[in-house]
């Protein structure tokens, strides 16, 4: 194993720099080709997304934090996350839009068919068994303390069912402060996983045959134009919490994601030096709707939440692309850490901060702080290294995925 992994590292190597030394003289299907074979190189990541998976759940877990440390809402930044923070999701929605599009792209062009078993077995790995083990978790909390907020242990299996059926977003706009105060943050998994769902299906219709690739971008493009429309006549006629976590309102940032999947793979309209410059007012552009948007304001849902999206995809267009100017601190290892472990932390930080709101009354704020942050980030590191890795790197996985391959073989 070891031997094939160092080949795999230098041939990466190698066709990096030649797309490196190709970019001033070679456009089109070459290109897109050498692209191709380096995005699909079993040691590939690309650089800096770990990083900014980081700045995502950290925004995220900082607009919570007041709940388990009240005392911090004195300081005027935390006050101003606890506003904008929510937006942390829109950057993971765009990141996945655009890394799962991206794969399929990448196995449609160079296996001729997308593999819908691996893909799907795939993402069922990654979301499911760590998020199956926090509702067990919760359940026992809950069950040992008698169902906080009138609950039961039906509004748990409920909740359960929810998420492993892909509609929690909807299960919690009907219940949002009552029996899954504690589990709300996983709303939006369902709505990726709704975009999961019809995302193959999708590309194999937009580019089953057609060699001209501008009419599924223009479709796509048409959509996202839709949808943002939807979403402010949404928010009109109902309140800023029906937008904030309906599927049709939300899924925009997701196909977002996807439109610089397609401009990239598809296209030549991507240029390194284009983002180069565009990054550094894209940063601005996210940092300002961060710093200045609200979930009940009207900005974000007539506009606003668009653009903090498309800024979104040019810092991973960017950094897909090696051209964003602050990819050295995104690639910083205790940064890339926290995203690695990122997924555990989104479905941890919440339930975390409830608990210590319930049971430590006594506490001071310091001692909150250090017990909410150390906790989350143990049980994230714990759910990374014992749950998650281990399920997407075992033999039953790779069996489900139709990619076992014995050692005989």
């Amino acid at each position: 194993m070891a031997p094939k992994q160092g080949v795999n590292a230098v041939l990466t190597k190698s066709l990096r720099r030649l797309i490196k030394r190709a970019r001033s003289v070679v456009s089109g299907p070459l290109l897109h080709i050498a692209t191709l074979m380096v995005m699909t190189q079993p040691s590939s990541r690309i650089e800096g997304l770990d990083g900014l998976r980081a700045v995502a759940v950290m925004t995220v877990l900082f607009s919570h934090l007041f709940i388990a440390v009240p005392g911090i809402l004195q300081y005027s930044i935390f006050r101003t996350l606890a506003r904008g923070g929510f937006l942390g999701v829109n950057i993971f929605f765009v990141m996945s839009g655009f890394l799962i599009t991206s794969r399929l792209l990448q196995d449609r062009e160079l296996h001729g068919q997308i593999n819908l078993r691996k893909f799907y077995t795939h993402r069922a790995l990654r979301i499911f068994p760590a998020v199956a083990v926090f509702l067990a978790a919760h359940y026992f909390y809950a069950a040992r303390n008698d169902f906080p907020l009138s609950g039961t242990a039906a509004n748990e299996f409920a909740m359960t069912q929810a998420t492993f059926l892909q509609y929690a977003n909807y299960a919690v706009y009907k219940n949002p402060m009552t029996q899954f105060v504690d589990n709300v943050s996983l709303w939006s998994l369902s709505i990726e996983g709704q975009f999961y769902i019809a995302v193959p299906i999708v590309v194999l219709v937009l580019f089953r045959k057609s060699r001209h690739h501008y009419w599924p971008i223009g479709v796509i493009l048409l959509s996202i134009g839709i949808l943002a429309i939807q979403r402010g006549l949404v928010y009109n006629d109902l309140d800023w919490f029906a937008v904030y976590i309906r599927t049709d309102t939300r899924i925009e940032s997701l196909i977002i994601g996807m439109l610089g999947a397609v401009l990239m793979i598809k296209t030549n309209v991507v240029k390194p030096v284009f983002l180069r410059y565009a990054s550094f007012p894209a940063v601005i552009v996210v940092v300002l709707i961060v710093l200045y948007g609200r979930a009940d304001g009207s900005f974000m849902w007539f506009g606003g939440m668009t653009l903090f999206d498309v800024a979104c995809l040019v810092i991973v267009l960017a950094l897909a692309q090696k051209a964003f100017f602050a990819s050295s601190i995104l690639c910083w290892k205790p940064i890339a850490w926290v995203g690695v472990i990122s997924y555990g932390l989104y479905i941890w930080q919440i339930p975390v901060f409830r608990i210590i709101q319930r049971h430590g009354e006594t506490l001071s704020n310091t001692e909150r702080f250090v017990l909410a942050m150390s906790v989350t980030f143990l049980l994230s590191a714990l759910s990374w290294y014992v749950i998650e890795r281990p399920a997407m790197r075992s033999q039953w996985a790779q069996r489900l995925a139709g990619t076992y391959r014995s050692k005989a073989q």
